[in-house]
């Protein structure tokens, strides 16, 4: 089962989940739109894999990234362990969750069309 490392909306609006896999994914939602990468989960690789971690998902246009919160909030049901006030940020955090892989994670983001699938 996932689970939630860290959760920001004081200081900016990102988060750290742990998938099944054991790699982490860092979400950032932003003015400029949102980003999510995957490190792995350990000192070094939380520490610098937010900055250097591949990128599964960008979106720098933030309505394109609205329509895809849409979308992942209409296809999942919602985690009781994500509690955030930024809607967009728990909608990606709950796509994140539902994922057990960083494959996933991005075929899903990428391609809103999988929701359903």
């Amino acid at each position: 089962m996932p689970r939630l490392l860290y959760m920001n909306e004081k200081f900016g609006h990102d988060a750290t989940i742990i998938l099944d896999s054991g790699d982490a994914c860092w979400i950032s939602v932003g003015k400029k739109g949102v980003l999510v990468r995957s490190h792995k989960h350990g000192f070094w690789g939380g520490l610098l894999g937010s900055f250097f971690g591949p990128k599964l998902y960008q979106e720098r246009n933030v309505y394109q990234a609205l329509s895809v919160a849409q979308a992942v909030t209409a296809t999942f049901r919602p985690v009781p362990q994500i509690k955030c006030k930024d809607a967009m940020l728990k909608a990606f955090c709950t796509a994140v969750w539902h994922c057990s892989s960083p494959a996933r994670v991005n075929a899903i983001l990428s391609d809103p069309t999988l929701l359903a699938a």
